[in-house]
């Protein structure tokens, strides 16, 4: 049901076969304390279940929500359809079985408003553990509240990165801003969209605002999730590759080019170690990808740090992939 007036913020929900969680995620946005000054819009990305009907039939019952239906094109073409249609100030990415934290958009517009000046503002987030029903604060980051500049590109990746990792439901982002930008979520990258996002978008700003404040209550490992089907694997290199492509062709500087690598190569390596497995089709099948991964291989940051990641650079560059996958899946069976 949308609103007339212009929202203050327009929250973005990617929609694909997600029925058991979909309505509890918009509860989560409806019951937000304070001014109905927001729009959430619901992407049904070509839902097989009846996630599509239940977007019809949130957006027909509930204030602020609307739906809108596409053809499957995956999360990145999903974001771009809800910028598209975006209205509000400030953008917000919140995923389909995740919830917005309570009482998100009260501390928003207050920080929104004391930092005007402010056009990035990134915070926090809690995991959600269905397996134990625990809610936990994840306590390998380093999070420092307030203001963040610096000219230095590999400075600015490594505060986000180390501050909140690179998925985008942890970001309010002005939306006149973003636009001019020219930054947008590529489309053929179907695995993991949001680490060449933020690295596109890191190009365009020398300041990051850091705000103490809950944003996502991220569901862990949920089954089926892109991050937990191993059938999907072939895709996963298949998108680090696709977004290595549009990286390199961004023309960027030498040391953004050589942060980039780095940071493309650390999303790489954690899905090469997990493509060691028995299953020698699967293992076939992630092959294509990697190869159109090789420039990537020497490089990452936190491959220096795991002697398993380095074992199996050492058998890539030296046997090749094929032997590196196969002689990888012994040691770890």
């Amino acid at each position: 049901m949308r609103r007339e007036s212009e929202p203050l913020f327009s929250i973005i929900v990617p929609v694909y076969n997600v029925q058991k969680y979909l309505a509890a995620c918009v509860a989560s946005v409806a019951n937000q304390p304070g001014a109905p000054d927001w729009e959430c819009l619901l992407i049904d990305d070509g839902s097989t279940d009846v996630s599509g009907r239940i977007c019809d039939a949130l957006a027909a019952e509930v204030p602020g929500v609307e739906a809108l239906h596409r053809p499957n094109g995956g999360l990145s073409a999903a974001r771009n359809t809800g910028l598209d249609a975006a209205r509000g100030q400030w953008v917000l990415f919140l995923d389909s079985d995740d919830k917005m934290a309570p009482g998100l958009l009260e501390a928003l517009r207050a920080e929104t408003a004391a930092h005007p000046e402010e056009h990035w503002l990134v915070g926090r987030y809690v995991e959600y553990f269905e397996d134990t029903g625990e809610t936990l604060a994840p306590t390998h980051l380093d999070f420092v509240p307030g203001p963040f500049e610096s000219g230095d590109y590999a400075a600015r990746v490594a505060r986000l990165y180390d501050a909140a990792h690179w998925s985008v439901w942890k970001y309010c982002i002005r939306r006149d801003w973003l636009s001019a930008s020219g930054v947008r979520f590529w489309e053929d990258v179907r695995w993991a969209e949001d680490w060449p996002f933020d690295l596109a978008l890191l190009r365009c700003t020398d300041r990051l605002y850091f705000t103490d404040t809950v944003f996502t209550v991220y569901r862990n490992a949920r089954a089926g999730s892109l991050l937990t089907d191993a059938g999907n694997l072939p895709r996963r290199f298949g998108s680090i590759a696709a977004a290595w492509r549009h990286l390199a062709a961004l023309d960027p500087t030498d040391a953004e080019l050589e942060e980039m690598r780095h940071r493309a190569a650390d999303v790489l390596w954690p899905q090469v170690r997990t493509a060691a497995v028995r299953d020698k089709a699967l293992r076939r099948a992630c092959l294509p990808g990697l190869a159109q991964c090789g420039a990537l291989l020497p490089y990452g940051r936190e491959v220096r740090t795991r002697r398993d990641w380095r074992v199996f650079q050492w058998l890539t560059s030296t046997f090749g992939p094929r032997f590196a996958l196969w002689a990888v899946s012994l040691f770890k069976h």
